[in-house]
Formats: C-alpha cells, sequence, structure tokens
C-alpha cells in the first residue's frame, strides 16, 4: 500500500498512476469543500435579482371548474307550429283544424 500513497514503487516509467489519480480526487474535494463553504456563508453570487426574461409559452387547459348557480328565467315565448311528426304523438282529437294529416291506410 506505501508503494500508492509514496511516489516511488512499483517500477513505473512515468510515475504511479493511481497516485495521481488519488491526487487529483483530492484537489477536487478540497475546491468543491471551499465551493460550498462559500455558498453556505452567503458570499457565492449577487444577492439582487437580475432582468426579467421574456414570458414563456401558454400552458395546457385546466380541467373546468364546477357550474355555478341558475340564472333568471327569462319570458315564456310565444308558441309555435306543431313540427311535422307531431301527429304520431298525439290523439287525432289533439291535431288543430285544418293541418294536413297523412294517416296510414
Amino acid at each position: 500500500m506505501s508503494s500508492v500513497l509514496n511516489g516511488g514503487g512499483l517500477n513505473y516509467q512515468g510515475g504511479n498512476p493511481l497516485r495521481r489519480e488519488i491526487l487529483t480526487l483530492r484537489s477536487d474535494i478540497t475546491a468543491l469543500q471551499a465551493a460550498v463553504k462559500t455558498l453556505v456563508s452567503g458570499g457565492g453570487g449577487s444577492s439582487a435579482p437580475g432582468a426579467v426574461g421574456p414570458a414563456g409559452p401558454a400552458g395546457p387547459a385546466g380541467p373546468a371548474g364546477p357550474a355555478g348557480p341558475a340564472g333568471p328565467v327569462g319570458p315564456v315565448g310565444p308558441v309555435g307550429p306543431p313540427g311535422p311528426l307531431s301527429y304520431i304523438a298525439m290523439p287525432a282529437s289533439a291535431i288543430p283544424a285544418g293541418v294536413n294529416v297523412v294517416t296510414p291506410p
């Protein structure tokens, strides 16, 4: 294990590659610890907000809400003429005089 941690050993031509990797990781950890300390202390970045950017696209429509209360009832309109199929559901005495009704054979 001493050959991994110390510079000499294992007869590598350009040094110990595992030791170089460990030293690189240690320096990365030290830099990250310093960055975290800076952010935690409140010194990481400006405290003033930047300019407002452009508005994004509109999102999808949401579900329909509950129905509101019923409105006031309007006035009753005039009675219209009977429809072409109204004679089927009405007795013969209910059909007004003068209406052309075809009776089945």
